[in-house]
C-alpha cells in the first residue's frame, strides 16, 4: 500500500482486518515493523517506511508471510517494490484537499472494480 502520511493506509488496513473477522484493534506498525493477527486468515500488517532499503525488508524473514496462506498488506510499499511477488496488488491512497482519497489500484486480478 502507498501513500503519504495520513493518507489512510492503516485505515484501510484496519477495514481489511474486520472484513478478516480479526477482533484485535489494528495500529500502525510504525515502531514494531511487523504485526500479525489472526482472523479468518492471517493477516500480516508491515510497515517498511523506516527501513533502509529491500535488504533490509529480506533480513526480516517474510518468505512465510508473503507466500503463506494469509493476506500481507505493506505500507510504504514503493520501498521494496523489486522484492514482492509479481502477483502483488497495489493499492495508492492520495488525499485530496476536500478531505477525500484518490485510490488507485494496479494488478487487481479480479476485473473491473466501479
Amino acid at each position: 500500500m502507498q501513500g503519504p502520511l495520513a493518507a489512510g493506509k492503516t485505515t484501510l488496513t484496519k477495514g481489511i482486518a474486520e472484513g478478516l473477522k480479526v477482533k484485535d484493534t489494528i495500529t500502525s506498525p510504525t515502531f514494531c515493523i511487523i504485526s500479525e493477527y489472526e482472523g479468518s486468515m492471517p493477516l500480516y500488517h508491515m510497515d517498511v517506511y523506516r527501513l533502509d532499503g529491500a535488504q533490509d525488508f529480506i533480513n526480516l524473514g517474510i518468505d512465510d508471510m508473503l507466500y503463506g496462506n494469509g493476506v500481507s498488506i505493506i505500507e510504504w510499499s514503493e520501498k521494496i517494490m523489486e522484492e514482492l511477488p509479481k502477483k502483488t496488488i497495489v493499492i495508492r491512497l492520495k488525499p485530496e484537499d476536500d478531505g477525500t482519497r484518490t485510490v488507485e489500484i494496479d494488478n487487481w486480478p479480479y476485473g473491473t472494480l466501479e
